[in-house]
């Protein structure tokens, strides 16, 4: 009995790993050794160590050391008035971050640095402002206030020992105001002071029963009480001290002193603190102590086995949602206040594999893992008791399921599943009575298949689903028989049963797997089998849940189905998938919370879904679980939720419902083309009025918003345009604008948390880019008068070139009218005497004389042409239509032919070229002389038209006509088509015999 008891349950060495999330190095914290974390108002967290300071904005870290204008690496403390100083104490006197500084700057430095006039003082230990606003500085040689405004600050010294001279005055550790008003001091090695608000000072040394140690940490707790920390390694010294809260000189101040002797890990207690939520926290350097108002031991201790640190618990700080964080040796360790708990081997499970989790009718809470003889732990509270029931040797073999396997029934009896049968151990009188008692094999009237899954419903019967081969049964505990449903349900080779729920109405559901699967109904003693025709998921189903509104849940691996009316004859599933924000579509598990949101377990983590939002929060390693295989979830009694998953069960005690805080946005870098832009390090909410030259087009803004909860992925929402613009939303915290147009442009950028709270004011940046010179007005203006200007002088070029051609026109034409055309007329003149005076002469000199005359006049004939084609003054369609009309007449009037001319109604003062005037009037010409000589007609029609930028001469005739097809030996027609293709026109003649010829001519007019 004794070996026994000792093999199956022995008391183990609770470790759970808590929700811890750490930050090293490795994350970009400066060190490792974190003295002390505060947090700032913007949300902001701040950690000193012994290289600087180090600034976390919830996803990294930014820097601040002696290259940045930090007076020495140690870094003991931060504070942030109310006036918004940011105070930082260092080794080597007190820096004042100024937001608007730069790195390394000597005109505008990003530190400020104060040193009190004690050279002895230059190590400012501890910073604390009190209800009234006074900054009180500790530092190694005594204690100071820090006064001033408007960045003029000084020192005032604060003599707290008249017995010891200035110079030598106590080094100050910590400070504390309590609700009286009294600031304690606490100093390195020289006890304990009380300065009053009357100014009036007391000092408490082992005379008042002060243990001989240095201070180390004060805190007042909620219910007024005063702990004083000290720092020591002794045994006998040191520890945590219960003071007297309102102390007498001459009187103990202290109530009680505890020490290692009473639980503490260490007697060196360097931090206190109490959370909103009442806990007392102490930090030693042997862990952190969760302090215990009753029990054995004053300390629950967490150390490195729960994912904390054994050594130096420096800082302790609670943030705005009431994570605790911790500063230790090992890194900056975040615990979260709703977190996941997770539970192992050393806690009572006999592997980490977990794959039952349920609970008996007195709410006590089990896991069962899938091991030979199906070992069971009992939850206490702190950790798990293991039992290993009493199965015969033959029970070599555990079976395969998971989630419904081990049960306690409503009687108090267990059922366990196994590969060689069912088995039931009756009520044992105690849980680990199991290890000894005779359990009972099951006769269920079928072979000793595998059983698979284990269900009790309503009524107190048992159903269970084995495989190998598939079947159904169900135990009727009023008749004590088994009833086999294997066929009613249709289960085969191709359908196992793999999950079971009793809904709202009394209707048992039972989900499938394999290739046929299904989702059956039994309902009044008939199965409803629901195929994946009728809308059943295709392949393994792995749960069944019922939430608080009665609507069933399917965990399946094509996503989470939720079914509304499960007394409905038909399936009609609402569907969550990937492309609703789940981490996989292969689910393994679900349930629900107190508020109604329900958690889906997949291979990927933990998503938590709001059915009525439909937001989607995600949960990982990071966040806490064992890791991302989460097979199995159940929710207790307590409204505490279970995961199983490969390496541990993690319990998780969700947050309730509150009015949450909306989310803080600032923008915290700005770039112009490239280059960085000087704004607040601390991030700013509003940034206007910023104007940009013309080619600096590209901007890029960096952002964070502030205020995420565990699992929660904030997202963001910009806008570029004003009011009315859209909110485009984003998960990047970088955005970049490029090529952007001239103008003014308002930049806004808010967060939005997975419930849809929206960051109550936008954080904005309104800039201007300039116009580029030649798009401002004046530019336009002057290209415009410059190009009238430079348009004004052409036209005057051109008129003048204009002009000195018509005035050389004119006196080309005036010169041959009047000298060549009057010597040509003289020849002709002079030829025709001669020929008259020679009269019954040689008649071959009266040929060349007649010759001479003949061709003198044609000589003046066509200098007339000339003299009127270059003649500027005859450029108009009135003057060709003179000049042609007069020639007609001259042509056909003496051969009795009938002329008609038609001219233009209007256009007649159009100006016409030199070029366009004489090709046109010779083409007209050489048609006339035509007509005059070989058409030996009796009507000759001529109309010219002007039409829009064309000329249209057509010259009509009613002779003999001629045969355009046939060659002929002249080479008129020819011309006149060569001279109207040369001037850009067209020429075409029509022409019958005997019906007359008809010429048309097509010219531009210029």
């Amino acid at each position: 009995m004794t070996i026994s008891l000792a093999c199956l349950f022995a008391a183990p060495l609770f470790a759970e790993r808590l929700p811890i999330k750490t930050y090293t190095v490795a994350d970009g914290l400066l060190r490792d050794n974190v003295y002390k974390i505060k947090q700032d108002s913007r949300g902001f967290l701040w950690f000193c160590t012994l290289e600087g300071i180090s600034r976390f904005d919830g996803y990294g870290f930014t820097n601040f050391t002696t290259d940045d204008g930090l007076p020495d690496r140690h870094v003991n403390d931060f504070l942030e008035t109310r006036q918004g100083y940011y105070l930082i104490a260092t080794d080597d006197g007190l820096a004042i971050l100024n937001p608007k500084g730069l790195r390394g700057a000597a005109e505008n430095p990003l530190f400020s640095v104060y040193l009190p006039e004690n050279p002895q003082a230059k190590i400012i230990s501890v910073l604390f402002e009190d209800r009234q606003g006074t900054v009180w500085v500790g530092t190694s040689g005594g204690l100071f206030r820090f006064v001033g405004k408007d960045n003029q600050f000084a020192f005032e010294n604060v003599r707290i020992s008249e017995t010891l001279p200035e110079k030598d005055s106590p080094g100050i550790v910590c400070l504390l105001e309590d609700r009286r008003g009294a600031l304690w001091i606490g100093t390195q090695s020289s006890g304990l002071f009380r300065l009053l608000p009357n100014g009036q000072v007391e000092h408490y040394t082992t005379a008042n029963n002060l243990p001989p140690s240095n201070m180390a940490s004060l805190l007042e707790d909620k219910n007024g009480r005063i702990w004083a920390g000290m720092r020591s390694h002794s045994n006998n010294f040191g520890g945590l001290c219960l003071l007297v809260a309102e102390p007498n000189v001459n009187q103990k101040i202290v109530e009680r002193h505890y020490t290692a002797k009473d639980g503490l890990p260490s007697n060196w207690i360097p931090a206190l603190y109490q959370t909103s939520d009442g806990k007392f926290w102490v930090g030693t350097t042997g862990g952190l102590c969760l302090w215990q108002d009753s029990g054995d031991s004053v300390c629950k201790t967490y150390t490195a086995k729960n994912d904390l640190c054994d050594a130096e618990i420096w800082s302790i700080t609670e943030d705005k949602d009431g994570n605790l964080w911790t500063g230790t040796r090992c890194g900056a360790k975040k615990k979260a206040r709703f977190g996941f708990t997770t539970y192992t081997e050393t806690d009572g499970l006999a592997t980490a594999a977990v794959n039952s989790i349920f609970e008996n009718r007195d709410g006590e809470l089990f896991v069962s893992v899938n091991v030979v003889k199906r070992p069971v732990s009992r939850f206490d509270g702190a950790g798990f008791t293991l039992v290993k029931p009493n199965f015969p040797p033959s029970v070599d073999i555990s079976g395969w399921g998971w989630k419904q396997t081990v049960w306690q029934d409503s009687a108090g009896d267990w059922w366990f599943p196994t590969g060689r049968g069912l088995y039931r151990f009756p009520k044992p009188a105690r849980f680990e009575d199991l290890a000894n008692a005779a359990p009972q094999k099951i006769d269920t009237g079928t072979n000793d298949s595998e059983v698979f899954r284990i269900f009790e419903d309503s009524r107190g019967d048992i159903w269970i689903a084995t495989t190998q081969p598939n079947e159904l049964l169900r135990w009727e505990r009023a008749a004590n028989n088994w009833h086999n449903y294997t066929q009613e349900a249709g289960f085969s080779s191709r359908r196992i049963g793999t999950a079971f729920v009793e809904d709202k109405f009394g209707n048992l559901w039972i989900a499938t797997g394999e290739d046929d699967s299904a989702l059956i109904r039994y309902r009044n003693g008939q199965f409803k089998v629901f195929t994946q025709t009728d809308g059943a998921p295709k392949g393994w189903t792995r749960d069944l849940f019922l939430d608080h509104a009665g609507r069933l849940w399917l965990a399946s691996l094509v996503g989470l189905l939720r079914l509304d009316n499960t007394n409905d004859d038909s399936l009609q599933f609402v569907k969550y998938t990937t492309a609703e924000g789940l981490s996989s579509n292969g689910v393994y598990c679900v349930t629900e919370d107190a508020s109604g949101r329900i958690y889906i377990g997949t291979g990927r983590g933990l998503d938590r879904l709001n059915p009525q939002s439909g937001q989607v929060e995600n949960f990982t390693t990071a966040d806490g679980l064992p890791d991302s295989n989460i097979e199995l979830a159940y929710r207790d009694r307590n409204n505490a939720l279970w995961f199983a998953a490969t390496n541990g069960v993690a319990r998780f005690i969700p947050e309730p419902e509150r009015q949450r805080m909306p989310p803080t946005i600032l923008v915290t870098g700005l770039r112009v083309a490239g280059l960085v832009q000087p704004i607040s390090i601390l991030g700013e909410t509003e940034i206007s009025n910023i104007e940009l030259n013309s080619d600096e087009r590209q901007v890029t803004i960096e952002f964070v918003g502030l205020g995420a909860n565990l699992g929660e992925k904030l997202r963001y929402e910009y806008r570029l345009g004003g009011e009315r613009a859209e909110w485009i939303p984003t998960t990047e915290r970088t955005l970049n604008f490029a090529n952007l147009a001239s103008g003014d442009y308002r930049f806004e950028i808010r967060a939005v948390t997975a419930d849809r709270i929206y960051s109550q004011t936008p954080a904005s940046i309104s800039f201007r880019i300039a116009t580029p010179i030649w798009q401002r007005w004046w530019f336009a203006a002057a290209i415009l008068a410059l190009a009238a200007l430079a348009i004004y002088g052409f036209y005057r070029f051109r008129l003048n070139k204009f002009l000195e051609i018509e005035r050389t026109r004119t006196r080309i034409a005036t010169d041959l009218h009047d000298d060549i055309g009057t010597n040509l007329s003289k020849i002709s003149l002079l030829s025709e005497i001669v020929n008259l005076q020679l009269v019954n002469e040689n008649a071959e000199s009266n040929r060349l004389l007649n010759s001479i005359s003949e061709i003198s006049r044609e000589s003046v004939t066509s200098m007339s042409d000339i003299v009127w084609a270059i003649n500027p003054q005859r450029d108009s369609a009135l003057e060709l239509t003179r000049r042609m009309r007069g020639y007609a007449e001259e042509t056909f009037v003496e051969r009795g032919v009938r002329v008609a001319f038609n001219t233009p109604e209007d256009g007649e003062q159009t100006k016409l070229s030199m070029n366009v005037r004489r090709e046109i009037y010779l083409i007209f010409k050489e048609a006339v002389n035509n007509a005059a000589k070989h058409a030996d007609c009796k009507r000759l029609e001529i109309d010219l038209r002007l039409s829009g930028s064309e000329i249209f001469l057509q010259i009509s005739d009613d002779g003999r006509g001629l045969d355009v097809s046939q060659k002929t030996d002249g080479n008129g027609l020819a011309n006149m088509q060569a001279r109207a293709e040369a001037s850009g026109g067209t020429f075409e003649i029509e022409s019958r015999a005997g019906r007359g010829t008809i010429v048309k001519i097509r010219f531009p007019q210029n």
